[in-house]
């Protein structure tokens, strides 16, 4: 299997709706108001308001949003259109909105109705009710332009008031305060106003006009500065897509202090972290096999345990157990999820067994598919594609099809020298919660190399946990304290090095991992960071460049020889040994290649250039790994 990009952009489009949602800038029937996105200023997409005013004094706003990401090649589309219906006081009737972040779309429909929100989502045929208590008023766009418009003429403290964002499901608490004005070439000056809304750990900014329309909005974000700025139609649908830097990227990991020996093998994990803002605050970070251990204000320290099954046995669950039912992310009731669970019952095996068999099924057939964000389970379950967010999302929906409680998880997982964001599937027999993975995959429970964030059953669709996660992606560091594996437990003492080099030789204490450069090669890449899974390198005369490459092995059984295949390695022929272990060896046209599993990981060797083949043995030879 191949690493994991988690769906970060479906954090990045709840930004940008929540801001949308506090537009409320209605324009005059038949004056459309068009905003460019951009991303830490470079144009991403746009959205587009008309208004509809009708002689009862009703209104409809509809709001159209495209946002358009690539990153390392793939390309993330996220789409709505929400119209949104108000009475004559600017009170919430309803809302419609169609939501596009894979290939298919989901719906939602929402009454406001005294007291209560009937909440209708649909997906691949299915619908969804459910009722949600809402004792506020909730504001529709006018209600809340209105007010706002009220307040600035006289602004004695924050105005506050309730609104529905689509992508979260539910309504939310807005805070506005007034911090003043800013002169503007061309135009009067413009009301700035500072927002909080109710979940987002920072507020936003914004400029109004003297009818209280919004000209511009920004927020900060992992990935930079998300701004909405009012501009013409021309400019908004010339805004493309944004083209994701590699520093950008990097901000959504976690730079571990040390390399992690066989990870998908993690028996035991004491991580610290620390806020980069602390006023953002911390989510909730206990939960199964997960504790804190010690808390400030800027810091936790955290200690994750892989899980064991079978502990703590009880009766199978009743029928109404939430984390049975189906919803629209999660939709085990859907016809092609429940065929295909069908004919992956095993009769007579233990729950935990049997979700052991859908694990597999799901590592073996889907395909690894970066440029879908999230999708719901009739989907995955018809094309067989989609990031780890499907894997999960399948997974969890054919347990619940067999009557295993189950739940997907959001968070990190180690990878590459980061902690990555990752999703995977948490399942409940008897009183315990066990984590499986198929996208990183490791036999049995998963490993304790991650770190949950938010556990969730789908039923507020495809946005559910967004807001937690923009509490810590690009906003926290991480230091590996210790670990446990095969029973040992290795601290990592405070300002350890990763590795160390002393003439020719390479010392990794952590990995085990020892190497010798030949004459006339320089070490290179000694801190290489997921996507590059490079170890270190070393770079040789007339263009002769080594590689060592940590992978993990995946759930294919292709192995080391598979592995040669798939790099383009014809000649994948004879055996030897390295380090004690069985390795095969591979030739090609100007390169030469090794490679051999050790535990779950993977370790390839390879050396390119005129005299590839007599340095990557003499390299070979002086490899040690032990741990």
């Amino acid at each position: 299997m191949r690493p994991p990009r988690m769906t970060r952009v479906r954090a990045l489009a709840l930004g940008v709706a929540t801001l949308l949602a506090t537009l409320a800038a209605a324009a005059p029937d038949d004056a459309p108001l068009w905003y460019v996105v951009a991303i830490d200023g470079t144009p991403a997409g746009y959205v587009h308001q008309s208004i509809v005013s009708r002689g009862d004094g009703t209104r409809s706003t509809t709001t159209e949003t495209r946002l358009v990401v690539t990153r390392m090649q793939a390309r993330l589309e996220f789409g709505s259109l929400d119209t949104e219906d108000e009475d004559s006081d600017g009170q919430l009737k309803r809302v419609t909105s169609r939501i596009h972040s894979s290939r298919d779309e989901t719906t939602l429909e929402v009454e406001v109705q005294p007291g209560q929100l009937v909440i209708t989502t649909g997906a691949g045929g299915q619908s969804y009710r459910r009722v949600a208590a809402e004792p506020r008023p909730v504001l529709g766009p006018e209600g809340i332009r209105s007010r706002t418009l009220h307040w600035l003429q006289q602004p004695s403290g924050p105005l506050a008031y309730a609104t529905f964002v689509s992508e979260q499901g539910a309504a939310v608490a807005v805070t506005r305060r007034l911090l003043g004005r800013e002169d503007r070439a061309g135009r009067p000056a413009l009301y700035v106003l500072e927002q909080q809304i109710e979940g987002q750990p920072r507020p936003s900014r914004l400029l109004l006009d003297d009818d209280a329309r919004s000209v511009e909005e920004s927020e900060d974000s992992a990935l930079g500065r998300i701004s909405t700025v009012r501009t013409t139609a021309a400019a908004a649908l010339a805004a493309s897509g944004a083209e994701l830097r590699d520093e950008l990227y990097a901000r959504t990991l976690l730079r571990a202090n040390i390399r992690l020996p066989d990870p998908r093998r993690i028996e035991r994990l004491r991580v610290r972290l620390e806020l980069l803002h602390p006023a953002d605050g911390w989510p909730t970070l206990e939960g199964p096999s997960q504790r804190v251990i010690a808390s400030s204000p800027t810091e936790r320290v955290l200690e994750i345990r892989r899980a064991q099954p079978g502990r703590n046995p009880q009766p199978s669950p009743v029928a109404a157990d939430p984390d049975l039912l189906p919803n629209v992310l999660l939709q085990s009731d859907h016809p092609a999820v429940a065929a295909l669970a069908a004919r992956l019952r095993r009769p007579g095996l233990g729950a935990f067994a049997q979700a052991r068999v859908l694990q597999d099924w799901v590592a073996t057939n889907l395909q690894f598919d970066a440029g879908l964000a999230v999708a719901p389970a009739s989907e995955v379950v018809r094309d067989r594609r989609g990031t780890c967010v499907a894997y999960a999302v399948l997974a969890a929906s054919l347990a619940r099809a067999l009557g295993i409680p189950a739940r997907v998880v959001l968070g990190y997982v180690y990878v590459g020298n980061v902690f990555a964001g990752h999703a995977w599937t948490e399942v409940r027999v008897g009183h315990d919660w066990l984590p499986i993975d198929a996208a990183i995959y490791g036999a049995g429970t998963a490993d304790a190399a991650r770190i949950a964030l938010v556990r969730h059953g789908g039923e507020l669709g495809i946005s559910t946990g967004a807001v937690q996660l923009a509490q810590l992606m690009g906003n926290v560091s991480i230091t590996v304290e210790g670990y446990a594996l095969d029973g040992h437990w290795v601290p990592v003492p405070p300002g350890s090095a990763p590795w160390s080099t002393h003439e020719r030789h390479y010392r990794n204490r952590w990995l085990g991992l020892g190497i010798e450069r030949p004459v006339g090669y320089e070490f290179v890449q000694l801190d290489a960071a997921y996507p590059d899974m490079t170890v270190l390198a070393m770079q040789g005369p007339a263009d002769n460049l080594i590689s060592v490459r940590q992978l993990p092995t995946g759930s294919t059984g292709s192995g080391a020889r598979g592995e040669l295949g798939e790099l383009g390695y014809t000649r994948v022929d004879r055996l030897q040994m390295i380090a004690g272990h069985r390795a095969f060896s591979g030739q090609a046209v100007g390169s030469s290649a090794l490679a051999f599993a050790d535990g779950a990981d993977l370790w390839l060797l390879e050396a390119r250039g005129p005299d590839a083949q007599r340095q990557l043995a003499a390299v070979a030879a002086s490899l040690t790994l032990r741990h």
